[in-house]
């Protein structure tokens, strides 16, 4: 966010002489110096600064007239602040609570991710589908559940409902809901044949050699759209966590869509500092919106053209190394997104909880895809170039 421009305060300065006139001058300088002053505030979790927080900042701006500027293009986030040393002193007080707030949400949403690593809460909608819960949802049904509390208040939809933890049922007084919990440590989703020993570990990243048959492969996508900037390396992200939620993900929609074509390969550009954080975690929907502007929706997105993601989303780093993922995204049954959807749409299908896969920019010839639940990409191949 640029900072804003402020009317400039003009004074105008009388007197008999000039020395007189100038005297003034470096006084009433001398108070600005004195009760101006600046400071900065470097912090990673800036870059979890979603629209709303954005806008907060905007409004301190106008409320106490302090220049408010975010540079994100650094390694580690800085915002600059700039005004009177009262108002400065309380927007920094301000902004230190919204970088503790973050935190508070990231842990929050680490944890949930965690527990739908382990167990999926799941409720049968009117079509007697089983529907996955969000994952917020879910890691408030399971802790619940390991607490042994017999019920606990929950959305379906926009309606409250009380979840019977141990009938397993949810009500709101008209109407029951079947819940189901499903164990997802599932070992009987295999890892590609082609991943490298893990020994144990749970990620791992593997340089391809030149030459060979996945390295042509993976080249031969980068290119497919005429890009001829130099390969460095190509990676393979080998997440095994990751990997079988995208594959239980898959077998769902699979199985609720009716045919198997739900997934596509697509590009996401992203910095070298997200890389250890998408290798881990996925791609993280909080924050992954903001460099396009979240013009179809508050989700991670994804190119169709490889060339979109490395000329405007591949951020360079000192060495003048870009990166980008190619991705298994599931974009499964979509429709046209909008700025400011938090999920997908509800299909035409009488439950509000029905919801689309994911969203695109255009439904004859889609450039883009936007997915709002973390488990539906798999980041594939790193491809770092220059």
């Amino acid at each position: 966010m640029v900072g804003e421009e402020f009317a400039p305060a003009i004074f105008q300065l009388c007197g008999e002489t000039s020395q007189e006139v100038k005297r003034a001058k470096d006084c009433v300088t001398s108070l600005i110096m004195k009760e101006q002053t600046s400071t900065q505030i470097q912090d990673p979790l800036i870059n979890r600064f979603t629209q709303e927080d954005s806008k907060e900042l905007q409004d301190l701006q106008r409320e106490l007239t302090v220049s408010i500027r975010v540079d994100q293009r650094r390694a580690e986030p800085v915002i600059y602040l700039e005004g009177l040393t009262r108002d400065v002193f309380k927007v920094e007080g301000r902004i230190r609570d919204m970088i503790r707030r973050a935190d508070r949400k990231e842990t929050t949403r680490k944890e949930a991710f965690i527990i739908s690593t382990l167990v999926e809460w799941q409720y049968l909608d009117r079509n007697n589908q089983l529907v996955a819960f969000d994952m917020y949802t879910n890691m408030t049904l399971e802790q619940a559940f390991q607490t042994k509390m017999q019920k606990v208040t929950i959305n379906i939809g926009s309606h409250k409902y009380e979840a019977d933890l141990v009938g397993k049922v949810a009500s709101n007084g008209r109407n029951d809901i079947e819940l189901k919990r499903v164990d997802r440590k599932d070992a009987s989703v295999s890892l590609p044949n082609n991943w490298d020993d893990m020994k144990g570990k749970i990620v791992v990243q593997i340089q391809l050699k030149a030459g060979t048959n996945e390295y042509n492969d993976v080249e031969k996508e980068f290119r497919t759209t005429g890009i001829t900037s130099n390969i460095i390396q190509i990676d393979r992200v080998q997440n095994s966590t990751l990997w079988r939620n995208y594959m239980i993900k898959k077998e769902e929609l699979d199985q609720r869509n009716k045919h198997t074509n739900n997934e596509k390969r697509l590009w996401h550009g992203t910095s070298a500092n997200k890389i250890d954080q998408i290798n881990n975690q996925g791609f993280n929907r909080s924050f992954a919106g903001s460099q396009v502007g979240a013009l179809y929706g508050n989700g991670s997105y994804f190119a169709v053209d490889p060339q979109y993601s490395a000329s405007g989303y591949a951020r360079a780093d000192g060495k003048g190394h870009q990166r980008m993922y190619l991705a298994r995204v599931l974009v499964g049954e979509f429709t046209l997104g909008s700025g400011g959807l938090l999920t997908a749409p509800a299909r035409n299908s009488g439950s509000s909880a029905d919801l689309y896969d994911s969203v695109t920019d255009n439904m004859t010839n889609p450039k883009m895809f936007v997915i709002f639940n973390d488990v539906q990409a798999y980041p594939e191949y790193i491809i770092t170039f220059q």
